[in-house]
Parts: C-alpha cells; structure tokens; sequence
C-alpha cells in the first residue's frame, strides 16, 4: 500500500514525485511510455527559467534523475482501470494491481491525428508524430510536416537542419505559432510555407511516397512527392478510464480546484490533463507541485 500512486511519468508527475517524496510520503510513478511526456519530445526549450536553452530530453532525463535519487519507485505499465472502495484506490494495470490512498492522474495528452486515408497504413512508415524521435531517419530527404502551431515550426524549424526539403502545410493564411517561431523561420531557405492547403491523402506502396494535399482556394489536388510526414496539429486528453471517479469538460479535460482536487476525495489531476488555460512546462511543475501537496494535507490531517 503506497500513500500516493502518480498515473504518468511528465513533468507533473515527476514534479509530484519529487514532493511527495520531500514530504515523507511513499509514492509511485505509473508510467507507459517514456518519461518526460511531451517535454522530452521538444527540441529545444527557451522558456523554462535557469535555462537560456535546453534539450527536451536533456531536462527530462535531469528530472527522472532527481526522482530516482529520491528512491521513487517507477512502474513501467498502461493503467486499464481505476477504482476506489472506501479509503483505498486501485489502479490496475496491465503489468501490476497497485493499491494507494491518494492518486494523481499526470497522464498529459496525446498527439491528434489526422484521420485521412492511408493514415492507419502508413504510420511508422514513414508517418510520424515526433520529429525530435524520428528526425534522424530522413536525412537528406524530403518531408512535411502538418500543422500551423509552435510545435509545427518547431518540427520544421529542427527538420531542416536534417532533411534537404520541408513542407509546412497549414489551413490558416499564416501560421499561429508566437513571435519567436516565426522569427526563427525567417532565412531557413529549406523550408517552404504552404498556406491555405489540407492534406487529403497518403500514398505510397511500403512506405510513405507521397501525400495528397488540397488548395483550399482552387480546390485542386496534387501530391507532394515526400519520404516522411510529421503531424503537429494539436493534443487531445485521453480520460475516459477515470470518468467514472473524475468530472470532464466537453473537450474530456478533468476538472479541479485551484489545489488540484477532483470530485472524489483523494484523488487529484496535474498538466495537460486538466482543463487550464496554459499548458507550458512550468506550469505542469506548479501543478504537480500543489497536486503533491494537497495528497501530504489530505493525509496528515
């Protein structure tokens, strides 16, 4: 029996980890896939504080290590369920069945995909959804990359360093991404902007060839002849496992407090998963943070 179990290895459940542990409290992180969440799969981060820059990866690995040092335990596993029956919580997963008296659900986002054809058929085939993971595999060749926010130019903006051509295909008439993107894309010749165009179709026989994309203006198609293509179109919760403990907003955020407190007594949301207004790196550590410290009052008092 831990006193906190933490469902997911980002930035808040690391952070969450790490104040849990200062406070005496027996924890463990639940994590299925990598730690650092979309934190290790960022290029570079210029806006984290004491870090003119840094490696995504580099910052998580430096938070993984802090937890470990703290003697946090870590469970590499998928949560398929969680319940609670009187004061005690159990998360099952598909490698364990933990039991704790308090949880935070840290389990961030995931990618959105684009849900056009030849998409099922060609993923990790030359269809990718991290260009920080899967960058180096087209070297010197042709790719695109779908989406218009900050994580779209920051994809392009570290492809073109690797591949001889990027396509940046976007709906809007300009991208939407923040003044210090667009003024990194100025002079990387290798980059091409494609305002006003959707992509409609994948093509390819093994692997990834080509991609369809439409002109919203002319309604014309044509295929853009590309090795990879790397999709940056947003992030989507991934809650429906705690629905039944937790509430959702319309978009399957989990609602909180300002202390980070769900509707059942006990349990708490950190990061992207719950509705906030900003979700940035720092503030992912805020919430793990006060999430950590509501689970140590709840249970010392």
């Amino acid at each position: 029996m831990y006193d906190l179990a933490i469902i997911g290895g980002g930035v808040a459940g690391m952070t969450a980890a790490i104040y849990a542990s200062r406070s005496g409290l027996s924890a463990i992180i639940i994590e299925k896939a990598g730690f650092g969440g979309q934190a290790a799969l960022t290029a570079k981060i210029e806006n984290y504080p004491s870090f003119k820059e840094i490696e995504g990866f580099e910052l998580a690995a430096n938070m993984k290590e802090q937890v470990d040092a703290l003697g946090v335990e870590s469970l590499s596993a998928d949560v398929e369920s969680l319940s609670k029956d009187g004061d005690v919580f159990t998360v099952v997963t598909n490698a364990d069945t933990i039991e704790a008296k308090t949880v935070i659900i840290a389990n961030g986002v995931r990618r959105r995909e684009l849900g056009i054809a030849g998409e099922d058929t060609f993923r990790g085939r030359g269809i990718s959804w991290c260009a920080v993971c899967d960058g180096g595999f087209f070297r010197k060749k042709k790719v695109a990359v779908i989406g218009a926010g900050n994580s779209a130019l920051g994809d392009a903006i570290y492809l073109a360093n690797l591949c001889e051509e990027v396509y940046l295909i976007y709906r809007r008439d300009y991208p939407t991404a923040t003044k210090s993107y667009m003024d990194k894309l100025e002079g990387i010749d290798n980059i091409k902007l494609m305002p006003r165009h959707i992509p409609v179709e994948f093509k390819g026989e093994r692997r990834v060839t080509a991609l369809t994309v439409r002109n919203i203006d002319t309604d014309e198609t044509y295929d853009l002849e590309v090795n990879g293509v790397f999709e940056a179109i947003g992030l989507i919760p991934d809650n429906d496992v705690f629905a039944n403990l937790v509430e959702l907003d319309d978009n399957g955020y989990i609602l909180t407090d300002d202390e980070m407190r769900t509707k059942t007594e006990g349990l708490y949301a950190a990061g992207d998963t719950r509705q906030k207004s900003l979700r940035q790196i720092v503030t992912a550590c805020s919430d793990g943070a006060q999430a950590a410290t509501s689970a140590h009052h709840f249970l010392k008092l």
